[in-house]
C-alpha cells in the first residue's frame, strides 16, 4: 500500500507575515503596506503588529488542538516582510512554537536587508534561526526595476549576519529581470560565490498580470514610436526563451561548480543546508499555514485564510476561526500535485501514486529522450529534464483538462 500526498501528522508550520514597508512592483503575494514613519504612523503600525502577533497565537492554539500537533520539524516565517516585526515581536512568535520544536528543528525567518542592523543580527544569531535574505540582485539598477526602493546593500547585510554569528544564512535572488545583461548576471553570480551563503534560491522573474511591473512593461511595449520601450531582446514575452534559458543554465553551471547541490529547480545548497521546510512541501507533506492569506494542506483538505489582516484578527479575537475558503482534494488532484512537486527536485515517485494522471506513452517517450527515468516501478525527472520541468509535466499528464 502506498501513501497518499499530504497524509500523516502535521510536522511543518508556515506563518505568513503580511506587512511590508513598500510593495515591490513584481509582487502578487498577500501583503499590506505599513507606514512606520513618524510618531503617529509608528504608533499605529506598532498596534497592528501587536494585534497580528496575538492573532497568530490564537490561531496556533486552535489549529494545534484541531490537528493534534505535537512535534514540529520545521517552522517558516515568510511574507511580506517578517523582519519588519523586529527582534522583540519575532521572539514572541518563536516562544509560541518552541515547546513543540524538535531538538534539530529548522526555523527560518525571511529577512530584508534594510532590517539587518546590529540588534537584529545579534538576535538572529542568539535565536539560532536560519535567515533567508531577500537580495533579489546586487545591482541597484535591477533592484530599482523590480521596485525594491530600499537603499540597503544586500552584501553588507549578509556580512553583518555572518559577523554576528548567524551560522545558517541564505540568499534569495531573481534572474531574467528587464535590463539584466550577461555582464550583470555574471556580477550577481560572482557576488554570491564571494559571500558563500549556505543556501541560494534563484528564481526566474514571473511577470504576473495585475502587478505594477506587468502594467509598466505593458505600457512600455505599447508606447508610441520614439518613446522609451522595453527591448524584446532584454524582456522577452516567453519566459522560456533562449536568453533567459541561457542565463539559467549559467547559474546552474557556476553554482554547481562551486560545490552547491542543485536540489530543486530554483534552489541550491551546500552540504547539509537544504531548506528542509521547502523539501517538506515538495514531498507533499501535511503542513499548517497561519496568518492572513496563509494556506494549509492536510490529508485531503486545503484551506486558505482570508487575506484581510483586520478580518482575520477580529475573528480570532472573538474566539472564531478566521474566514477562509475550503477545497477538497480528490485523488487525481493529489496525484497531479505529487508529480509536479517531485519533478522540481528529481524525486522518485512510485508509478502507483500517479497512475490516475500519468500518460504512460508520453513517459516512455520522455524517458527515451533522457528527460525522465523509469526504474523499478518509479518515475523521476532527470537533471536534464529539470531544466524544463514545468513543460515536461504538462506532457506527462493524461487528461487534456489537466494540461490546461
Amino acid at each position: 500500500m502506498t501513501s497518499r500526498p499530504f497524509d500523516g501528522p502535521v510536522r511543518h508550520v508556515y506563518v505568513h507575515v503580511p506587512f511590508c514597508r513598500v510593495r515591490c512592483d513584481y509582487c502578487d503575494f498577500v501583503s499590506r503596506v505599513l507606514d512606520v514613519s513618524g510618531v503617529r504612523a509608528g504608533a499605529e503600525a506598532a498596534r497592528l503588529l501587536d494585534t497580528y502577533v496575538d492573532g497568530v497565537a490564537a490561531e496556533w492554539e486552535r489549529e494545534r488542538a484541531a490537528h493534534g500537533v505535537r512535534r514540529l520539524r520545521t517552522l517558516y516565517l515568510g511574507g511580506g516582510t517578517p523582519s519588519l516585526l523586529g527582534p522583540d515581536r519575532l521572539e514572541r512568535l518563536l516562544e509560541l512554537f518552541r515547546p513543540h520544536l524538535t531538538p534539530q528543528a529548522e526555523v527560518t525567518v525571511e529577512t530584508n536587508p534594510e532590517d539587518v542592523d546590529g540588534p537584529y543580527a545579534g538576535w538572529a544569531a542568539g535565536a539560532g534561526v536560519r535567515i533567508s535574505l531577500g537580495a533579489q540582485s546586487f545591482s541597484a539598477e535591477l533592484r530599482a526595476v523590480l521596485g525594491r526602493t530600499a537603499r540597503a546593500d544586500p552584501a553588507g547585510a549578509f556580512r553583518r549576519l555572518r559577523a554576528a554569528g548567524v551560522a545558517n544564512a541564505g540568499l534569495d535572488l531573481i534572474h531574467g529581470v528587464p535590463g539584466q545583461t550577461p555582464e550583470l548576471l555574471a556580477a550577481d553570480i560572482d557576488a554570491v560565490l564571494e559571500l558563500r551563503p549556505d543556501h541560494v534560491s534563484w528564481y526566474e522573474l514571473d511577470v504576473i498580470e495585475g502587478t505594477t511591473l506587468a502594467a509598466r512593461l505593458a505600457g512600455a511595449a505599447g508606447a508610441a514610436p520614439g518613446a522609451d520601450a522595453v527591448d524584446p531582446a532584454v524582456m522577452p514575452a516567453d519566459p522560456m526563451d533562449d536568453i533567459r534559458a541561457t542565463g539559467y543554465r549559467r547559474i546552474v553551471r557556476e553554482l554547481s561548480r562551486a560545490g552547491y547541490d542543485w536540489y530543486e529547480v530554483s534552489n541550491f545548497a551546500l552540504r547539509g543546508r537544504r531548506a528542509r521546510h521547502n523539501v517538506a512541501y515538495w514531498r507533499s507533506r501535511s503542513y499548517l499555514g497561519l496568518g492572513p492569506g496563509a494556506v494549509s494542506t492536510v490529508d485531503a483538505g486545503r484551506w486558505a485564510n482570508a487575506a484581510d489582516p483586520s478580518a482575520w484578527a477580529a475573528a480570532l479575537a472573538s474566539g472564531s476561526p478566521p474566514p477562509r475558503t475550503l477545497e477538497a482534494l480528490d485523488a487525481p488532484t493529489r496525484a497531479l500535485e505529487r508529480l509536479l512537486l517531485a519533478a522540481r527536485c528529481g524525486e522518485r515517485v512510485p508509478l502507483a501514486e500517479v497512475a490516475a494522471v500519468l500518460d504512460r506513452d508520453a513517459a516512455a517517450s520522455l524517458a527515451a529522450a533522457g528527460l525522465v527515468s523509469l526504474h523499478s516501478g518509479t518515475i523521476r525527472v532527470t537533471r536534464k529534464g529539470r531544466h524544463v520541468a514545468d513543460g515536461l509535466c504538462v506532457r506527462l499528464f493524461r487528461s487534456p483538462r489537466l494540461r490546461g
